[in-house]
């Protein structure tokens, strides 16, 4: 069995902002570099970065571009491509994808001198043409969804494309983590180990896709985060228990760890989801190029590494692969991204400005109406809009992630000559108030408490929040307009942030 290890890269991370973004690049990225090269030289990974991440790389930290390209150029370290601002294919059109992919690859060719033919797709999310953009953008290979796969119902004849696993896991409750593995899956399970070259929609062998499980990487981000029972023992036993070459196939692939580059290093916000911890985002997490160096170690005694290219071009599987429309990893849809109040916020603007662009476009220079392209598919960034804002998860926007599609979007508004904002059915304080009240209501129940029973500090404080909350839910002055200014929302979401920071933090989700 070979393995497959994917760092995803994004420094367009939800909660991480530019300034912390050469600690991230050194204690992640830089890390795993030098580790792969000084203990494991001539080891084979895979780093996927976005077109945005090359570029701050190289801006923040040249030094390390240099260790990247040095482990490309020796054939350790394959690259692999992505869209240029981490939007969700599915939920634009194909066209405005098409361009993000092509802002990507001129940073991997200016920065890198690469060409990557191996693709990651954004949350694995899924629509028909979403395979002919990748191909298009002059791909040869993506990752797809173990999970969403097996639970598809388009198969070839509108059945199940793998009954005996959609009878026991299938749902129409999609929630965002979806863990729930009720199939008994074979260890030599074909679609684990071996590309597929049927793809919906394309001519056999014009894209291949290899697929992850969250049955195995689930537990990479949970081991480098120390969550109990996530052991080094129990990953390496989950590693083992889905090993297994198919008969008269030869020896196939697993990817063993295909998620945030960011956890290994830091935390990511994994506390924020986990420990209910919003402010403890992105540290330093002290052993993790020690469970890099475990992980790889046992791994290799197990059986060799390779690139997530050379895994497809194994011995392919002749069953049809797709996915149903709206599809996306972890068990949800590709629409719980836009579906977010700050998604549902932008979207008709988006929308408005691309209508005008796609109708001037023809009587523009080429440069001019690239540049407009450049600005509004960076709006799309997925983590400027997310997380979702739930009764049982009252999460909020980053400030800076928002501000990163709010600033985007106005210069394509600008550059194509405004559009009429007045015709949007948007509500700015509506919006506003879905992204920000729950939360602040949790802050100000906890500060009324500690006003009438707490310490003289704790009232103190809890005055001051609730002072703070006021200014973080005043609406009055956005009443009429359509659309939320970066600065209006940046304002009231940090009050919010130090009001709940003079409370001892709330519990924002159940973990």
């Amino acid at each position: 069995m070979k393995y497959v290890m994917i760092f995803h890269a994004n420094l367009n991370y939800a909660y991480l902002p530019p300034d912390r973004y050469e600690f991230v690049i050194r204690e992640a990225y830089e890390m795993t570099f030098d580790t792969m090269r000084e203990s494991f030289p001539g080891t084979k990974y895979v780093f996927e970065a976005s077109g945005y991440t090359i570029e701050m790389m190289a801006r923040y930290t040249p030094d390390v571009v240099d260790k990247l390209r040095a482990a490309m150029e020796d054939g350790t370290c394959e690259l692999m491509g992505s869209p240029y601002a981490h939007p969700m294919l599915p939920n634009f059109p194909e066209r405005d994808g098409l361009w993000t992919l092509k802002f990507a690859r001129d940073v991997y060719r200016d920065v890198l001198g690469a060409e990557p033919v191996s693709f990651w797709n954004p949350e694995c999310g899924w629509r028909d043409y979403v395979p002919r953009q990748v191909r298009d953008a002059g791909y040869k290979y993506l990752t797809g969804d173990f999970e969403s796969y097996s639970r598809c119902r388009r198969g070839p004849d509108g059945t199940p494309q793998r009954p005996e696993i959609y009878d026991k896991e299938a749902t129409d409750d999609r929630n965002f983590y979806n863990f729930d593995f009720k199939y008994d899956l074979p260890a030599d399970d074909y679609a684990l180990h071996y590309p597929f070259r049927h793809v919906q929609g394309l001519e056999p062998d014009e894209l291949r896709v290899f697929l992850r499980s969250d049955r195995i990487c689930q537990y990479a981000v949970r081991y480098f985060m120390g969550m109990k029972g996530y052991s080094h023992e129990e990953y390496l036993a989950t590693i083992d228990r889905y090993s297994g070459d198919l008969e008269g196939r030869g020896e196939g692939a697993l990817v063993i760890f295909a998620d945030d580059a960011e956890y290994v290093g830091t935390n990511g916000w994994f506390r924020l989801k986990y420990c209910n911890e919003p402010d403890n985002v992105f540290e330093r997490v002290p052993d993790a190029q020690r469970k890099l160096i475990d992980l790889v170690t046992a791994v290799r005694e197990r059986g060799e590494f390779c690139t997530f290219a050379e895994a497809c071009a194994l011995t392919p599987n002749e069953q049809p692969v797709t996915w149903d429309d709206d599809a996306a990893w972890h068990g949800a849809r590709a629409s719980t991204w836009a579906s977010t109040p700050m998604a549902r916020l932008l979207r008709p603007w988006q929308d408005l400005v691309r209508e005008k662009l796609v109708a001037m476009e023809s009587g523009l220079p080429p440069t001019v109406a690239e540049k407009i392209w450049y600005h509004l598919t960076n709006s799309y960034n997925s983590d400027g809009q997310w997380p979702p804002t739930l009764p049982d998860a009252p999460h909020i926007i980053y400030p800076f992630n928002y501000r990163y599609c709010f600033e985007h979007l106005m210069t394509a508004h600008l550059m194509v000559g405004g559009v009429d904002l007045s015709t949007l059915p948007t509500d700015a304080a509506a919006a506003l108030r879905e992204v920000l009240s729950l939360q602040a209501d949790l802050i100000r129940r906890k500060a009324m408490e500690q006003r009438s029973s707490g310490s003289e500090e704790e009232k103190s404080a809890a005055l001051l929040a609730l002072e703070l909350l006021n200014a973080a839910t005043e609406t009055a002055s956005l009443s009429g307009h359509t659309i939320l200014s970066a600065s209006d929302y940046t304002v009231r979401a940090e009050a919010l942030i130090e009001a709940r920071r003079l409370v001892g933090g709330i519990e924002i989700e159940k973990a």
